[in-house]
């Protein structure tokens, strides 16, 4: 028999948690869908409400550094020898020893440039271009 105050916790929907931040997001609903579709995903929402979106990272972070083509998938020795021996860990990033996130020149890629690309890409997928061209309207 459990003593104490364990047991399962039920929360409200709309109530102000502060540490679920999941509960506190509106009910919205997709635009311009077919009929029924919104009042489905407000039913759906009301049973498990949405997370909250994730915060995009940048993609200067992953870029090679200036000059320096990207290494082909597979051919880095990830357990060898480093080639920059006098650069601190830290290099790029905006704490610690080594130069700031300034040395990153790449600009992020957006996603309706990479979607662009995939589109007129070996083979072509018109809901690729679709896509691409809603995340360009989005300025993604």
């Amino acid at each position: 028999m459990p003593r104490g105050r364990g047991g399962a916790r039920q929360g409200t929907p709309g109530t102000a948690y502060g540490n679920r931040t999941d509960l506190n997001m509106p009910i919205s609903t997709v635009p311009n869908q077919e009929y029924g579709k919104a009042t489905q995903q407000q039913e759906a929402q009301r049973a498990v409400p949405m997370a909250a979106s994730p915060t995009p990272t940048s993609q200067a972070a992953l870029a090679a550094p200036a000059g320096q083509p990207l290494p082909k998938p597979g051919s880095v020795d990830v357990f060898g020898k480093t080639q920059r021996p006098q650069e601190p860990v830290t290099a790029g990033v905006p704490f610690g020893p080594g130069p700031g996130p300034e040395i990153m020149s790449a600009q992020p890629i957006k996603m309706s440039q990479t979607l662009s690309s995939l589109s007129q890409g070996q083979a072509p997928s018109a809901m690729i271009d679709n896509i691409a061209s809603m995340a360009r309207l989005m300025g993604i």
